[in-house]
């Protein structure tokens, strides 16, 4: 995809967000400026506290910004959309609901799609996912891991244009980790999606992105864009190729130095 002039999915113009508190105030963000392309695969890595939860929030409507503004396709964000699908770290299913219910949850608010049709597309991403055996299934009955398949399943049912995860396979093990980043590259390269990802994993943000961004101690700033000249498809091989290490040690010089700045 090197190469291709695409269009503009994403705009973040000046963003600020500050937080008042019983200690005062607390600039978590301090003028954000960012364009995110069509189809772009965004990983954002920084040390705890940097905002880089706060600013996905502002993208996906949840929270208002100080001052600045973000544009999704040229329309400026006020509130939540189905453009935009969010994945947490913590699955927010709904412990009352199947498997094939969560993920039909969306849907329903959709007034065009049909009781057929919103089944139909479930099934689509349930399948996507590898859980086409567990769809009477309640969520308490299910791994970690397959909680957040089925939250990545809800997320892409709906058919957003931006998909929005934050951090989210940080609470799972290794294997079911390194097992659903596959999944995500590959179903990521089928559907196309603008992605922003959220994530403490270097190696993980490199293996996904093809654009990381570094965000700087609070508070929060762009410290750098840097692009990931590693050829697609990736695999859990890509990690032994000399340029990943190249870039992990870079990253993560950078992260490092800045997690120093918060220790000060």
């Amino acid at each position: 995809m090197a190469g291709e002039a695409r269009d503009i999915k994403v705009q973040i113009k000046g963003v600020e967000k500050i937080y008042e508190g019983r200690n005062g105030k607390t600039v978590a963000l301090n003028g954000v400026d960012l364009d995110i392309c069509e189809n772009e695969f965004i990983c954002v890595v920084g040390p705890s506290g940097c905002g880089k939860s706060t600013l996905l929030n502002i993208i996906a409507g949840l929270l208002e910004p100080s001052s600045g503004k973000v544009l999704v396709d040229g329309v400026e964000v006020k509130g939540t959309g189905v453009d935009r699908g969010v994945v947490f770290q913590q699955y927010a299913l709904f412990p009352w609901l199947t498997v094939k219910k969560n993920v039909e949850f969306g849907l329903k608010l959709k007034k065009d799609v049909t009781p057929q049709q919103r089944e139909e597309t479930a099934m689509k991403y349930i399948k996507m996912v590898g859980l086409e055996k567990f769809v009477d299934s309640y969520p308490k009955e299910l791994s970690g891991g397959m909680k957040q398949r089925v939250a990545i399943a809800r997320a892409y049912a709906v058919n957003p244009s931006l998909l929005l995860m934050d951090e989210p396979f940080g609470a799972l093990d290794a294997q079911t980790r390194t097992q659903l980043q596959t999944e995500l590259l590959r179903t990521w390269e089928e559907e196309k999606k603008t992605c922003f990802f959220i994530t403490h994993d270097v190696e993980e943000a490199i293996l996904l992105a093809s654009k990381v961004i570094i965000m700087s101690a609070r508070p929060g700033r762009i410290r750098e864009v840097l692009d990931i000249d590693i050829p697609y498809p990736r695999t859990q091989e890509t990690k032994i190729l000399p340029r990943f290490t190249e870039l992990k040690n870079y990253i993560w010089n950078i992260v490092y130095r800045e997690y120093l700045e918060v220790q000060q």
